[in-house]
């Protein structure tokens, strides 16, 4: 039964928590609304990726380590999709913030 949590465990360690812990080490250098928006058109851009390439068979995503599908995309995947441009957009204004010192 543990199989099914595989994939938001492992975006857990490597997306979530570091995008979490570098969004509030970074507030005052990220523009929230700004950020809110580049989430939103990257969200909007890769659920009609993976929904295309799903359904063109391109990729597939093994059933039994998932939560659950949602519209035939792995909810998972819509976390992906969100927290893991966090990750770049917060390390890429962290390595800016140490970089202009």
């Amino acid at each position: 039964m543990l199989e099914n949590y595989y994939y938001i465990l492992l975006m857990l360690f490597f997306a979530i928590i570091p995008s979490v812990i570098l969004l509030i080490i970074l507030k005052d250098k990220i523009k929230m609304k700004n950020l809110a928006i580049s989430l939103f058109i990257l969200f909007v851009i890769g659920v009609i990726w993976d929904q295309i390439s799903v359904r063109l068979g391109i990729w597939s995503f093994s059933q039994n380590k998932i939560i659950g599908n949602l519209f035939g995309i792995p909810i998972e995947e819509y976390i992906f999709i969100i927290f893991v441009p966090l990750l770049v957009i917060t390390v890429y204004t962290l390595i800016n913030k140490i970089n202009q010192k």
